[in-house]
């Protein structure tokens, strides 16, 4: 009966295989691209918090729309450092190896 199940389930373990190691590797490569990203962001939403409470370098001291936009900038600064979704998305491929394993120890 076990040597059914292995015959069945094979296609399934051969794809997430396939699947964790592609998605491993793009996630490694754009992982690289968004921390990029990530720091000009947040130099833009260091900028923002200038400009709104110093008035630099545009004399608008006070402009809500520029602290919001300097909150928004962080935020997204934040998610797309290697603390938000990298992170995510590696925790996600590492429960589906974890489920391939338990599906390759069967």
């Amino acid at each position: 009966m076990r040597i059914f199940f292995k015959v069945l389930l094979f296609p399934v373990s051969l794809v997430l295989t396939i699947f964790v190691a592609v998605s491993v590797f793009l996630i490694e490569r754009i992982a690289i691209l968004l921390n990029i990203i990530s720091g000009i962001l947040f130099l833009a939403s260091l900028a923002a918090y200038a400009e709104y409470f110093f008035g630099w370098p545009f004399d608008r001291i006070g402009d809500t729309p520029t602290l919001q936009l300097a909150i928004f900038a962080t935020v997204f600064a934040f998610l797309l450092s290697p603390y938000g979704l990298p992170t995510a998305t590696f925790w996600l491929v590492g429960k589906l190896d974890n489920l391939n394993d338990t599906i390759k120890s069967i």
